[in-house]
């Protein structure tokens, strides 16, 4: 079957007919038909990191508390939105803590290996835990400030612990451009999605731009036999948030070829 059609789409979130810059529909002047046999490919990806090290899907620390009595108390503290290095994430976390009004924290970032060591004296707690990631403890801040996601960490009065894992400033690594309805569902993310058409990594400092063109023409979507006009798109982040683009938008091209 023979193709009439527009080579290329160019999609662009400002003149989406609805939705936000990072889940939006984009709806084409004219229907497409595709032939089979015919694949799609996404190129020219444009998008500004406005990547926070903390923001409101990545902001939250979940603590248990046990006093010498045997109570227990839960609480939460929340992170300041921003950019941060190691140094002053050490300093919003230990302001943090010290809020809480339990005893003295310090939180100290090693330079060398890249890791929080946090101590705990003149406490009113016997035990100061992290709690572990958990449906019911949305938005946490576990990666952000390098601890397990899944057993959680006591601090025990007069003790310090070094927390496992590197604090993770960039807080968004990489994205995933997804589609509800572009594509024949051939992808498998590492949550087990199939409605990714492209992952992007962020390669580009805070504030810049990331320009990520086709290297890989074997990245292709079978969209043979689809019909085309009101395409969904969103943005992802690794643990498949729709990411905020803080009113900024995104930009792409659509390839159609035949396989």
């Amino acid at each position: 079957m023979s193709y009439s059609g527009p080579r290329k789409l160019y999609i662009d979130s400002r003149y989406r007919s609805s939705g936000s810059h990072s889940d939006f529909t984009f709806q084409l002047a004219q229907s497409i038909e595709m032939p089979h046999g015919w694949v799609a490919l996404i190129d020219n990806i444009q998008i500004p990191n406005v990547f926070l090290t903390c923001d409101g899907s990545r902001n939250k620390l979940y603590l248990k508390l046990f006093f010498p009595d045997l109570t227990e108390q839960d609480r939460t503290i929340t992170l300041t939105p921003g950019m941060f290095n190691g140094i002053t994430l050490a300093i919003e976390l230990q302001s943090q803590l010290n809020a809480l009004g339990v005893g003295d924290f310090s939180v100290v970032y090693d330079t060398a290996t890249g890791q929080f060591s946090i101590g705990l004296v003149n406490a009113s707690v016997s035990v100061f835990r992290f709690l572990g990631r958990a449906t019911n403890l949305p938005h946490d801040a576990l990666e952000v400030i390098g601890a397990d996601l899944t057993s959680g960490h006591a601090i025990f009065s007069r003790e310090t612990l070094t927390l496992p894992g590197h604090v993770d400033v960039a807080g968004t690594r990489v994205l995933y451009l997804t589609s509800s309805n572009l594509g024949q569902y051939n992808s498998l993310g590492p949550r087990g999605e199939s409605d990714i058409l492209r992952a992007i990594y962020l390669d580009q400092p805070f504030g810049s731009y990331i320009s990520d063109r086709l290297t890989n023409p074997f990245e292709h979507i079978e969209v043979g036999g689809q019909q085309l006009q009101s395409l969904r798109f969103r943005l992802t982040d690794g643990n498949g948030r729709v990411v905020d683009m803080k009113g900024r938008s995104i930009a792409f091209s659509v390839l159609f070829m035949l396989k």
